[in-house]
């Protein structure tokens, strides 16, 4: 054979390509574990690829965070400046005002002319303009008529006088309706008429003065209310008694009902029956309980009203005490779940107004809404007027902030637990009964005197809570209070929204937040300047 002659199969098979064709020409090549084989190495490649794909993919959400995280501290950083610029714009307006122009001194008059013969002297006449000015002087210096409005600190006030010397005798519906205007309407404008000193301190202090005995009548309904619960509480663990277990029950479906409570017509109607039958059941001696004096648990004295259903001088104790759970359900509703969604509140505020205004569940002709004012006294001081600073032990115990064991819980919790209590207040307060024949168990002249007693504070007496509380008082309810006062609200909402947070600190935020609001406003249709 010569070297040119073709190449035998021997030879060609021994070649790399020959062992890849040999296996293809291999007689065994469909058997089971050839396709095992390739079948494993195609999961393997599978395998690579598909963690390939995913470290791809985890590398691009992780630079689509690192982006978002970028992008917020941007903003973050564009609203630092947009408040320091409003901040630095308020110093510059504050050193402007703190600034006077000295004026020049009178023109000499000049002397007349010196004659021979002597003449009479003259007095000196005032001209036209500077007689002018003497009379708004004097007018300015006159104190105001006894028939005008009070005024405390400058704006809001009107406290309606106690009809008797008795500081506890509450207003009559009638009596807020027929003369809210007087009392209440503030000035059309927001600048007061100056007033000597001696004229407006009696008034400042008989205002006080009634805040702080009101306050303090809180105090003591809400300590009878703890020993009433006390007393019950080991009756019912007597054997025999027909508390026993009945009273746990009742208390538990209260409970329950108040947490079922949501927006929506007709959707409260199954909690609030479950709840109004079992405060009749109490009432009623279904389940017998022991009389005790309602005016343990009221503000002032009642006497006896011709046609009314509770007329004696004693209820049964269990009724009060399921009126005390439903108040206190009440206050735990608005901290839970109206911090964070201040609309819950509604709901919870006309299940409120709903109870207290029942004929049955009333005394003497007035409802027993003490009893939940008394729990908002406590956990909210700040709606009735009380003052504190947010950094003292004392002003903490002040203002409501509640402890979380030997110290008080953070700055945060406290926000929130205000800002539903605020928002709840007002949703209590602030309800229409012009279309239903019962009488409002809670007027909206009680939230004119939170909100007073909140922007009436001296800049020195300010504090972080009281913002956040008057925050969650107006937004949302802003409506329903210009329906309610007209012109005087919104004078009102100037001086809560754009004055009075000038008297806080440059960095509260909370004050801050107040007026962002008035930018909201504005968009909404209602300037305030």
């Amino acid at each position: 054979m010569t070297n040119s002659s073709p190449p035998r199969k021997g030879q060609l098979l021994s070649s790399p390509e020959s062992g890849l064709l040999s296996k293809f020409l291999f007689d065994g090549r469909n058997n089971e574990l050839s396709h095992q084989s390739a079948l494993a190495a195609a999961q393997a490649e599978h395998k690579r690829v598909r963690e390939a794909a995913i470290r791809v993919y985890e590398l691009h959400e992780l630079r689509e965070e690192h982006q978002r995280i970028i992008d917020l501290e941007r903003k973050e950083q564009e609203r630092l400046k947009a408040e320091a610029a409003i901040v630095e714009q308020e110093r510059r307006l504050r050193e402007l005002k703190a600034k006077t122009v000295p004026k020049l001194p009178p023109e000499p008059v000049p002397e007349p002319p010196k004659k021979v013969e002597p003449t009479p002297v003259q007095q000196p006449q005032i001209s036209k303009p500077q007689a002018l000015n003497q009379n708004i002087s004097q007018l300015r210096q006159q104190p105001t008529s006894n028939t005008a409005a009070p005024q405390v600190n400058g704006f809001l006030g009107g406290q309606p006088k106690p009809a008797t010397n008795n500081l506890f005798v509450p207003t009559t519906q009638a009596d807020s309706a027929s003369k809210l205007e007087n009392r209440l309407a503030p000035p059309t404008q927001v600048a007061p008429a100056v007033q000597p000193a001696s004229v407006q301190t009696p008034a400042v202090r008989s205002t006080s003065a009634q805040k702080n005995a009101l306050a303090a009548r809180y105090v003591e309904i809400h300590k009878e209310l703890k020993k009433l619960r006390q007393v019950l509480q080991a009756e019912a663990k007597v054997p025999g008694s027909p508390l026993k277990g009945k009273m746990g029950t009742y208390r538990r479906e209260i409970r329950v009902s108040i947490g079922q409570l949501t927006a929506g017509k007709g959707a409260n109607a199954q909690p609030i029956a479950k709840i109004t039958m079992a405060l009749k059941e109490a009432l009623d001696g279904k389940v017998p309980s022991a009389p005790i004096e309602v005016s343990r648990f009221t503000v002032g004295q009642r006497q006896p009203v011709e046609g009314a259903v509770n007329n004696d001088a004693t209820m049964p104790s269990l009724f009060i005490y399921l009126l005390n759970i439903c108040a206190k359900g009440i206050i735990n509703q608005f901290i839970n779940e109206c911090s964070a969604n201040p609309k819950a509140a509604d709901p919870i505020g006309v299940f409120a107004a709903h109870i207290f205004s029942q004929k049955d569940f009333q005394w003497r002709g007035e409802s027993l809404i003490d009893i939940l004012m008394a729990k908002f006294r406590v956990v909210c001081p700040v709606l009735f007027g009380l003052r504190g600073s947010d950094k003292t032990e004392r002003g903490r115990l002040a203002i409501g902030w509640k402890k979380d064991g030997p110290g008080y819980v953070t700055e945060q919790t406290h926000n929130d637990r205000m800002t539903g209590l605020g928002a709840g207040f007002a949703s209590i307060s602030l309800r229409d009964f012009s279309k239903t024949s019962k009488a409002n168990p809670y007027p909206p002249v009680n939230y004119w005197k939170a909100l007073a007693g909140i922007v009436n504070s001296p800049p020195n007496e300010t504090s972080n809570t009281q913002y956040v509380v008057l925050r969650a008082m107006i937004e949302g309810h802003e409506q329903r209070f210009l329906n309610f006062y007209g012109n005087a609200a919104i004078a009102a909402l100037r001086l809560a929204l754009v004055e009075f947070p000038k008297k806080a600190p440059a960095n509260a935020a909370a004050a801050q937040s107040l007026r962002a609001m008035v930018e909201l406003l504005r968009t909404e249709g209602l300037v305030l300047g």
